[in-house]
């Protein structure tokens, strides 16, 4: 800790440095119209006679130059809607891009943004955009100047293009604006056109590159006086028909081929007055229209998979934690935990049938209702709440006998999260509060045994600004966790894979099978400069073995004390060949509550982009000998040697039809462990309508020390009476993705998705760990006929002393040759606003022929004749404004 220290103060001591002045914020208006504005895009009306707002400066390719080409807009409004017109002046208008695009599949082309800050508190807003093709995104802003696309707003736009431009009109209503009503309406407004051909952005407040803030830095939105926030009140009713057609399954009484499914139900989404949005849903349907893709895990952790179910994924930012007031967040290996995780809600069933024989487990848990409530009750202060119920889940189970009967494999669950957030003296400081909770109705023993009844977190988190200009600002939180439940449950927490407290190492807080209950606490604080060409990161924080929030949360690791700091130069300005660079260095360190070091290093990023807008990224680093108490998946700890990495990356121009992005990295330890990768992502625009997108990449990784597993014998004196067995693996894996968005109009888009995964690894040179906390192991190679494979029954006997009095272990081979093709196509269609059908077909096959042996051309093969599964699917869901 002593050399974060030095480092630390050393970095404060060069990173000082001042502030431009900050200008006195633009003021426009907005005109009050007699009667609604016609929306189509031509701009014939009275209003166009009124001078236009056509003062936007550049930011790209050039700072601080005036837009190369003329821009005009008015901002105007009535009872009911704020209405946005421009004409986009182009002396080459045959050279726009007038690209088709699915709604916020934001690629390159020419845009129109519009930013908003209708509470003018510096830190949240709005942003809506559209394209001389009509295409639309829209999305919200948070911790000033974050974007969230996952709203959908309901709002209207038509584009023209005409000789000697484009030109645009579009109409926001109020009711879908959350805004305080006062006598004098000020809101923050900024907006930016881009020019595809130029490179160009340009904005009515261009904020330079080496300062901060965005919604902060807005103009001031005058002229509204009078408005009213509108009452919102909608209905979204849904139906859905499924079919799924399975890949056979040999001998099971509940396999059927063919299986259809119907569904109805509804959300709900209404205001609470001027400043809440309730959300809420009856007989949900969480099924996602996309695929996730294949992963092959051979760690002992889970998996993360992004959400994608609309309920869930709109107005999320407001549940987010710990990351507030900072324009940079780097974790090296620590991070801000993620306590809500909304994939939890609705999870596979988690408990397994307890009888021998066939059983049907549903893939999901069926969410009885949910409902969600967001907003500000004034400017400076921000609420989020859910709540959400699953049903008692069973699986059906026939037995030997042939009796059929029910498992629980999911119990009644409630979910609840509770965040908070309120700023002051204009959000130079600020403190929330995050509370979550599960709570289960454990009334099967199984479930008892396997799941806590009760899983709590309470949290606060904040930032303040050291500085009157905000160039320096301290982030933190503080988290305290709850878990209870019977001793079996607990048993499972404590070894879970991230805290292994059976460790027969383990001295703090090691495990207790008497326990019906842990806790824990998680503590960080961190340092960050936010602009100027000198950067600054830094952070110190704790998280005790005890910590445990994953029953609602992502958890992937305890029972660590990290810090680091990382410093740099970035340079905006061109230097005749590179218009941007970048170098930064960083020290990291993490230890245990035990003192051990996981990790300690070094690593360094830096970056060039050149004129003409291709660049390039590289990093690396190197980090010290370590100690892991993961390796032996429970078992006593191992000394790790020191490794290091190298990463290249590059980019084309994004303007061009054809884009590429190579990438290519190694990683090696002192050990021979080995890893390279590469790969390129393709992105080929053939039409204005359409653009394809693949991503090959290759990796080879050569491991000696992967795990195979662990066997009991007295005999093992130096382990504990435990034999913790690895392999040396040699991986091969392939894969490919490939999309196609097809946008034969603004509303009416076609994606399409397929993911080709080869993995192989073949393992030999068995070892096991020689002493606890070493980092030898005794090869079985080395001695005589102590390794004995069984082709017939694909397994492995191993006589671990040559013939001595100690067990021979068997294992199954762990070899493996996974192959995955999976993918989907959907059609989406906007038949009216906020009205979509959905037509969606998904496949999946998978193989496991030929363990251990890669030969792509047999392994697709093999993987084309597999049995599928293909699902079907129709949903249509109509919005109703009430």
């Amino acid at each position: 800790m002593k050399y974060f220290t030095i480092i630390f103060l050393l970095v404060i001591t060069i990173s000082i440095s001042g502030k431009k002045g900050s200008e006195i914020p633009k003021t426009v208006r907005a005109v009050k119209l007699d009667k609604p504005l016609k929306i189509d895009g031509i701009l014939d009306e009275a209003l166009y006679n009124r001078k236009p707002i056509d003062n936007f400066i550049q930011k790209e390719p050039e700072e601080g130059p005036p837009s190369s080409e003329k821009t005009h807009v008015w901002i105007a409004y009535d009872e009911s809607n704020i209405y946005f017109s421009a004409m986009f002046y182009d002396v080459n208008p045959d050279s726009m891009d007038i690209r088709l695009m699915r709604r916020d599949n934001m690629t390159t082309s020419d845009w129109f943004w519009i930013y908003m800050d209708p509470y003018n508190d510096g830190l949240t807003g709005y942003y809506f955009a559209v394209n001389p093709g009509g295409s639309i995104c829209d999305g919200t802003l948070y911790n000033d100047g974050w974007m969230d696309d996952s709203w959908d707003g309901i709002w209207g736009v038509e584009t023209k293009v005409h000789p000697d431009g484009w030109s645009s009109e579009i109409k926001i209503p109020f009711s879908q604006l959350r805004f305080k009503e006062s006598e004098e309406m000020v809101w923050g407004i900024n907006l930016n056109r881009d020019i595809k051909r130029k490179h160009e952005m340009s904005f009515l407040v261009m904020i330079p590159h080496d300062e901060s803030g965005f919604c902060s830095r807005m103009a001031d939105l005058r002229g509204l006086d009078g408005i009213k926030p509108k009452q919102r009140f909608e209905l979204l009713p849904y139906i859905v028909q499924k079919a799924q057609f399975l890949r056979d399954k040999e001998n099971d009484p509940f396999y059927k081929s063919n299986q259809f499914d119907t569904r109805f139900g509804g959300d709900l989404k209404f205001s609470l007055g001027a400043n809440f949005n309730v959300d809420a849903t009856i007989n949900p349907d969480f099924g996602q229209v996309e695929v996730d893709p294949a992963i092959v895990n051979l760690s002992a952790f889970e998996n993360y998979f992004d959400e994608k179910r609309p309920f869930f994924i709109e107005g999320a930012n407001v549940f987010d934690f710990g990351r507030g007031g900072a324009n940079n967040n780097w974790g090296f290996n620590f991070g801000t935990p993620t306590y809500y995780y909304s994939r939890r809600i609705g999870r596979s069933p988690q408990g397994y049938a307890i009888s021998d024989g066939y059983a049907e487990i549903p893939g999901e848990t069926r969410i009885l209702g949910a409902g969600k409530l967001t907003g500000q009750p004034d400017p400076t202060w921000t609420i989020g709440a859910l709540s959400a119920v699953t049903e008692r889940t069973f699986a059906r189970v026939q037995n030997e006998a042939g009796e059929v009967f029910e498992d629980e494999v999911e119990p009644l669950t409630h979910y609840g999260v509770l965040r908070t957030q309120k700023k002051f003296n204009e959000g130079r400081q600020a403190l929330g509060m995050i509370f979550t909770s599960v709570n289960r109705d454990l009334d099967d023993e199984n479930m008892n045994n396997r799941l806590v009844s009760q899983a709590y977190t309470f949290g606060l988190d904040g930032w303040t600004f050291l500085d009157e200009d905000k160039i320096y600002v301290i982030t933190g939180s503080v988290v305290g966790t709850h878990v209870s439940g019977s001793e079996e449950a607990m048993l499972r927490i404590q070894k879970k894979p991230y805290r292994y407290l059976q460790r027969p190492d383990k001295t703090f807080l090691p495990l207790d099978s008497s326990r019906t209950s842990l806790s824990g606490m998680y503590s960080r604080i961190m340092l960050n400069k936010q602009e100027g060409n000198v950067y600054l990161n830094a952070a110190i924080g704790a998280v005790s073995p005890g910590f445990e929030y994953n029953d609602l949360g992502f958890q992937s690791f305890a029972d660590r004390i990290n810090g680091h700091v990382i410093t740099g130069y970035r340079w905006y300005e061109s230097d005749g060949t590179f218009r941007r660079k970048s170098i930064l260095v960083a020290f990291n360190n993490t230890t245990d509550y035990e003192g051990d070091r996981h990790r300690m290093g070094f690593y360094t990023t830096g970056s060039l982009q050149h004129d003409d807008f291709w660049g390039i990224s590289l990093n690396s680093s190197i980090n010290f000998e370590s100690v892991s108490t993961t390796l032996t998946r429970g078992g006593p700890k191992v000394r790790r040697p020191a490794n290091y990495s190298l990463n290249l990356s590059g980019y084309t121009d994004n303007r061009q039809p054809v884009v590429f992005e190579p990438y290519t990295g190694y990683w090696q330890n002192d050990d021979i462990d080995k890893e390279y990768y590469a790969g390129i992502e393709v992105e080929w625009k053939p039409a204005p309508h359409i653009t394809v997108q693949i991503d090959p990449s290759y990796t080879f990784s050569s491991f000696n020390y992967q795990w195979v597993g662990a066997f009991d014998d007295d005999l093992a004196a130096q382990t504990y009476g435990r034999r913790y067995l690895f392999g040396k693996m040699d991986q091969k894996t392939f894969s490919t993705d490939f999309r196609v968005n097809w946008s034969f109009s603004p509303k009416l888009s076609l994606q399409i998705y397929a993911q080709a995964l080869f993995s192989v690894g073949s393992f030999d040179d068995f070892k096991e760990l020689a002493y606890s906390g070493s980092s030898e192991f005794n090869h079985y190679n080395d001695i005589a006929g102590a390794v004995y494979y069984d082709a017939d029954n694909e397994s492995y006997t191993i006589d671990p002393d040559g013939g001595g009095p100690a067990e021979s272990l068997e294992f199954s081979n762990p070899d493996f040759n996974f192959k995955s093709l999976r993918g989907n196509m959907l059609l989406r269609w906007e038949l009216l606003p906020g009205s979509v059908l959905y037509l969606v077909w998904t496949h999946d096959k998978m193989n496991f022929a030929n363990p251990g042996r890669f030969r792509l051309n047999d392994d697709f093969s093999n993987l084309w004749s597999s049995s599928p599964n293909n699902i079907f699917l129709v949903k249509f869901s109509y919005w109703i404004d009430v």
